[in-house]
C-alpha cells in the first residue's frame, strides 16, 4: 500500500478555483497500481470502511447516504449525496459542497503519474473550508488532516 503524502493543491483544479483566495484548502494524494477511474474511486472513498461511521451519521442528519446512494453519486446519476451537493464535475475531478458544513470534497485522478510505464493512478483527495477564521474548524484542523488521510488509505 502506497503512503498518503500532503501536497499544494494542483494549480488551476476544481478545488483551487473553489470559493475565495483567503479559504483552507488541503490537498493529499497516493498512487496505486492499476487504471482507476473517477466514478470508481468515488464510490470506493464513500462505501470505505473508513468512511462508514460518517455515512452513518450522514443519513440520520443529511438524507440518503447507503452504498446504493453513493454509488449513483459517483456514476453521476444523482446529484447529491447525504451533506453533500455537485458542484462540478469532468473526466479527472469532481468537486462536492456542503453548505450545511460550510465544506466541500474533491477527487481527482490522474492516470500513469508515476511515468514508468506501467498504468498508474495517482488519486488525490482535498478538501475546502470557507471562513475557515470565524468557523469552528480551525480548532479541529490537526484531527481533520489525520482523518483525510485514513480515508484516502483505506481507498
Amino acid at each position: 500500500m502506497s503512503a498518503v503524502i500532503e501536497c499544494d493543491v494542483p494549480e488551476g483544479s476544481l478545488l483551487a478555483t473553489f470559493g475565495g483566495p483567503a479559504d483552507y484548502r488541503d490537498c493529499f494524494y497516493r498512487d496505486v497500481t492499476g487504471a482507476v477511474a473517477l466514478p470508481d474511486f468515488i464510490e470506493r472513498f464513500y462505501c470505505s470502511g473508513a468512511f462508514l461511521p460518517e455515512r452513518m451519521i450522514l443519513r440520520v442528519i443529511a438524507g440518503p447516504s447507503t452504498r446504493a446512494d453513493a454509488r449513483a453519486f459517483a456514476l453521476g446519476q444523482a446529484d447529491r449525496f447525504g451533506a453533500w451537493q455537485l458542484v462540478e464535475r469532468n473526466e479527472t475531478e469532481a468537486l462536492f459542497h456542503s453548505k450545511d458544513t460550510g465544506t466541500a470534497s474533491w477527487f481527482c485522478v490522474e492516470p500513469d503519474a508515476q511515468k514508468t510505464g506501467a498504468q498508474n493512478t495517482r488519486l488525490y483527495f482535498g478538501s475546502w473550508v470557507g471562513g475557515i477564521g470565524d468557523s469552528g474548524w480551525k480548532a479541529l484542523m490537526s484531527a481533520h488532516v489525520w482523518y483525510s488521510k485514513q480515508l484516502l488509505r483505506s481507498v
